[in-house]
């Protein structure tokens, strides 16, 4: 059965010696369903476990996915495993055009239907091009996903404020916005700073 082109999202977010020999059979599904895969770096959230030593980087999983798996032997897999499961060989990925405010750097195998993303917000983060806002399920506005700063709309609605007073809050909070990775500077620093919700808390 065709799926709807661009509808449907595959989110995997890679861990060292965890799932990152899965990679090419991910990239797999794509040969002839119109779906994304999209390789996520771990990101640090409260209670989420990141450490560096399990953490995978946008350009490792590239060499992983593209290179012999000789060469991947010297990487940092644990355990000498391939990017494949199943055995697949590397794959030649081919650079597509992202949109202007895009999370996700896309490419695509030759001849295959569907894309194949990576969001790396941890070594090459696009904080200086992001628009995205998140609301939480208990009505807090959060300006970055990585900082601990949100602005309770909720209350303000309750207490009666107008579509334009909401505006006003909105903007406030985006005028305190930092301009990367919620001032932490990098993944350590947000792990260290560790004054997030978890995830799961955030939503998506």
């Amino acid at each position: 059965e065709l799926l709807p082109q661009g509808n449907v999202k595959v989110n995997c977010v890679v861990m060292k010696g965890f799932n990152d020999n899965e990679l090419r059979d991910f990239i797999s599904l794509t040969m002839d369903k119109p779906v994304d895969i999209r390789f996520i770096e771990w990101m640090p959230f409260n209670d989420n476990g990141w450490n560096n030593d399990r953490f995978l980087s946008y350009d490792d999983m590239m060499r992983r996915i593209t290179s012999d798996d000789r060469d991947n032997d010297r990487d940092t897999n644990q355990g000498g495993e391939t990017a494949s499961m199943q055995g697949l060989s590397a794959v030649d990925l081919v650079r597509l055009e992202d949109g202007p405010n895009d999370t996700t750097k896309w490419w695509q195998a030759p001849d295959h239907v569907g894309r194949v993303g990576f969001i790396t917000s941890m070594t090459q983060h696009f904080c200086g091009s992001c628009n995205r806002l998140r609301v939480t399920a208990d009505g807090q506005l959060k300006v970055c996903l990585f900082g601990s700063a949100e602005v309770s709309l909720r209350d303000a609605m309750r207490e009666g404020a107008s579509d334009e007073d909401l505006g006003a809050i909105v903007w406030a909070a985006l005028q305190n916005k930092h301009f990367a990775l919620g001032g932490h500077g990098n993944a350590e620093g947000i792990k260290k700073a560790n004054d997030n919700r978890p995830m799961t808390l955030i939503g998506g």
